[in-house]
């Protein structure tokens, strides 16, 4: 008898294909499955190798023994009559059969249902990433600050690509908190993957564990964990970014920046200021300066520690802590010296920008502006400040595109949200009224007055005055200049013209106590303006004028703010509403001449 019809004899050939078709589904289940374990990724090189290694053993114990309805048995105690042969081969079949077929329906899963969506490669696309915060796997509550560092340095890192969306601190910390829903994350928030994973420090040593894991199948892509010396954390977040860029097909044009040597902690802490910043909680300042001099005290020339120290100063100045003048001149020490520390960053030019705006040189602002940008389009702040200087020149297209930029790489940013919402309802545009109310709903809860203001005016314009009792409900006595100038728009626009001429008059009497107190020319100027503007609502232009058409405040930058908010509209066609604008240094020939479109990635 031949071998070959021995081996035939035998079934060592079925065997032979139902174990590398076994193995391969084994492989494929083990790449998705294993690793979101934390086992390191040598265990699944060793799974390889064992069964690769294992296919030997396997032919030869195919060749050696026959299983037979009485179980394990030598080839040469098996029955042999040619029916007890063929049953064996039969039911040999029957496994591969169910094998291949679990094989292929494995491969036409993923081929063809986790691969049949189109997903747009560029800047809003698949190209997308959340680093949400790593665990921390030691009961040691004062790992926080280590393990939130070591998260923040690789978002660093991933940021400083070009061809890759990195979602900012803010807006990833938030996705860390609770149970992540990926089909939320990639419907709602077009982010297309996220990077999780866990620290363990103990003694001198460091356990990093990270995956990527695929939002819209939830489809793990990659998965490692790294044990070395606690010196050696930099190169595991530099290694951590390079799989990261590999598995995301992403082709560096130059060598990935090494980890900076940040203290951990510092990172942390400053990843808390700015939290605090976009979330505006009661005493932001005097919290944001708390936890800046303890980043800087641990390293006085990290540049995000300067520049958010800078950030602290000004809210401590906005929150009366500190006076304003003061506030300034500490803002501007921060930022010369952040400058220094970073001489490409864009934030000298943007805060040279905001001020040009407050003074009312709006061409030298957007050169500013323009020259941040060119700088740095991944700092929603920035976006932010650019946002809301092109709708006061009233370029609302601009400023639309920019805050949509900005929501991208920051999707729950408060402030972005706030600002685009603003930026809609200034275009006015079909829809866009309604698009503003769901984009400023979403953050709505978090909202002070102010906030508060321009949701009910969107209520108003949607033709939804009677909600606008609803927004103020549960707010004191002491922001009723604002629930008093909305809830007059309101009265309004229901026909409740003597509730709302009520309220005006109110207002009136209220901005001569002002006046007759010598009250901050300040809140007489908001004062002025809320009475303005309930006129104009009301189509009283002799009224609305009698306020606008005084001498402006020493800085308008607050009127000028205002000036393209469809509040006005029953009074835009008045003559003397060219006068206002004038007077405001607003003409529109000079806005026109202005020319801000600064370049965005598509």
């Amino acid at each position: 008898m031949s071998l070959l019809r021995e081996l035939q004899r035998r079934n060592v050939g079925r065997v032979a294909t139902a174990y590398i078709v076994a193995a391969w589904l084994i492989v494929q289940v083990a790449d998705t499955v294993l690793l979101n374990f934390d086992v390191p990724g040598r265990v699944f090189q060793v799974l390889v190798i064992v069964l690769a290694i294992g296919f030997v053993p396997t032919v030869i114990m195919a060749w050696l023994f026959e299983w037979t309805p009485e179980g394990l048995k030598r080839d040469d105690e098996a029955e042999q009559s040619p029916e007890s042969r063929l049953a064996r081969a039969r039911r040999l079949d029957r496994g591969i059969i169910v094998v291949l077929l679990i094989a292929v329906s494995y491969f036409a899963v993923d081929k063809f249902v986790f691969s049949d969506v189109t997903i747009d490669e560029g800047y809003y696309g698949a190209r997308s990433i959340a680093v949400v915060p790593f665990e921390t796997r030691s009961s040691d509550a004062e790992q926080q600050h280590f393990v939130d560092g070591v998260t923040d340095e690789i978002r660093h890192l991933l940021g400083t690509i070009r061809d890759l969306r990195v979602i900012a601190d803010f807006s990833s910390n938030l996705l860390g908190e609770g149970t992540i829903d990926m089909a939320e994350i990639w419907n709602e928030l077009k982010i297309g993957h996220l990077l999780q994973g866990s620290v363990r420090k103990e003694g001198n040593r460091v356990r990093v564990s990270a995956r990527l894991v695929e939002t819209r199948t939830g489809a793990q892509l990659w998965a490692d964990v790294y044990e070395r010396e606690l010196d050696d954390v930099f190169r595991i977040q530099d290694d951590i970014a390079a799989n990261v860029l590999y598995n995301l097909k992403i082709e560096l044009q130059e060598a990935l920046p090494s980890s900076r040597n940040v203290n951990p902690e510092a990172r942390a802490l400053v990843g808390e200021v700015s939290r605090i910043f976009q979330e505006r909680p009661e005493n932001t300042g005097a919290m944001m300066h708390e936890l800046a001099t303890k980043a800087l005290e641990i390293d006085p020339d990290y540049p995000e520690a300067v520049k958010w120290m800078a950030y602290a100063e000004a809210m401590r100045g906005y929150d009366g802590l500190i006076p304003m003048d003061e506030a300034d001149r500490l803002w501007k020490t921060h930022e010369v010296r952040y400058v220094e520390l970073v001489p490409d960053s864009g934030l000298i030019e943007a805060s040279r920008a905001f001020d040009f705006d407050v003074e009312g040189n709006l061409e030298a602002a957007a050169e500013q502006y323009l020259l941040s940008l060119e700088k740095e389009l991944t700092d929603s702040e920035h976006l932010r400040w650019a946002g809301r200087f092109a709708m006061i020149i009233g370029k609302n297209d601009v400023a639309v595109r920019l805050m949509e930029h900005a929501l991208a790489i920051d999707p729950l940013n408060h402030q972005v949200r706030r600002i685009l919402s603003q930026a809609l309802m200034h275009r006015g545009a079909p829809g866009d009224i309604r698009r503003a109310i769901d984009v400023r709903e979403q953050y709505l809860e978090s909202a002070a007055s102010g906030g508060r203001s321009y949701y009910s005016l969107l209520l108003i314009l949607a033709g939804e005055p009677e909600r606008v009792a609803d927004v103020w409900a549960g707010f004191p006595d002491e922001v009723s200049f604002q629930l008093t100038t909305y809830m007059a728009m309101a009265d309004y626009s229901m026909g409740r013209i003597p509730d709302a001429e009520a309220r005006l008059a109110s207002m009136e009497e209220k901005l001569a106590q002002l006046r007759d107190d010598g009250t901050d020319p300040e809140m007489q100027d908001h004062f002025r303006d809320a009475v303005a503007k309930v006129a104009a609502w009301m189509g009283d232009a002799d009224t609305a004028f009698a306020y606008l058409l005084q001498p402006p405040p020493k800085s308008s930058f607050n009127l000028r703010k205002e000036v393209f908010n469809p509040q006005w509209r029953n009074i835009v066609d008045d003559p003397r509403w060219l006068e206002y604008r004038k007077a405001l240094g607003m003409p529109q020939e000079r806005l026109d001449a202005i020319e801000f479109d600064p370049w965005l990635p598509e």
